[in-house]
């Protein structure tokens, strides 16, 4: 009898008050990490989409935290370039018809700041803030040039517009090198290490 019970009480000893402290912690003082925080539809939209691509040649660090990179959502990485990403439920919107404002031309270049930070360590930078737009596109167009440097994307013609995203302006090393500086940056552990 001195066992079946001892037993008993010592994981009642232990776990009750263990579960007691963690649902105190979880359900009383609400979530205190911000990576626990549920992500927007669109985010989870891009990241689907992102994840359809063929990785090499693309390299893809997704669902950034909102604290990390300024707000960039995901950063797309292929022999094209380096995508910071941003996503949104708003439609496509139209084309500008005024000359590009400067300071729109400087929130656009801000909006890439961390990242490019991060990427100066393999010395490149960012070539494109994205914003992908998953709201209804009533027009044809899969893309539409915002600013220079920042364009708005259909996020349903994602790949379309990738397949014509320029020319190879990287090469497979340094696409491995960006995402390997991105993801360390962001406090990720570092991919190409064993």
């Amino acid at each position: 009898m001195g066992s079946n019970i001892v037993i008993p009480v010592i994981i009642i000893a232990v776990v009750v008050p263990a579960v007691t402290l963690w649902a105190k912690h979880r359900f009383k003082d609400g979530v205190d990490d911000a990576d626990d925080l549920p992500i927007a539809p669109s985010e989870r939209f891009t990241s689907n989409a992102l994840r359809e691509l063929e990785s090499p040649p693309w390299r893809v660090v997704y669902e950034i935290g909102a604290d990390r990179l300024g707000g960039i959502g995901h950063v797309l990485i292929g022999l094209s370039g380096v995508y910071a990403m941003q996503t949104t439920m708003e439609p496509l919107p139209a084309a500008p018809t005024t000359e590009p404002d400067a300071r729109a031309i400087g929130r656009a270049a801000v909006a890439r700041a961390e990242l490019d930070d991060a990427l100066r360590r393999c010395a490149l930078s960012s070539d494109r803030l994205v914003t992908v737009h998953w709201g209804v596109n009533e027009g044809s167009e899969i893309a539409v040039e915002l600013l220079p440097d920042h364009i708005a994307v259909d996020g349903r013609s994602l790949d379309a517009w990738l397949a014509g995203a320029g020319p190879d302006v990287l090469t497979p090393a340094q696409v491995d090198l960006a995402w390997q500086s991105v993801l360390t940056a962001i406090g990720r552990p570092d991919p190409l290490l064993d």
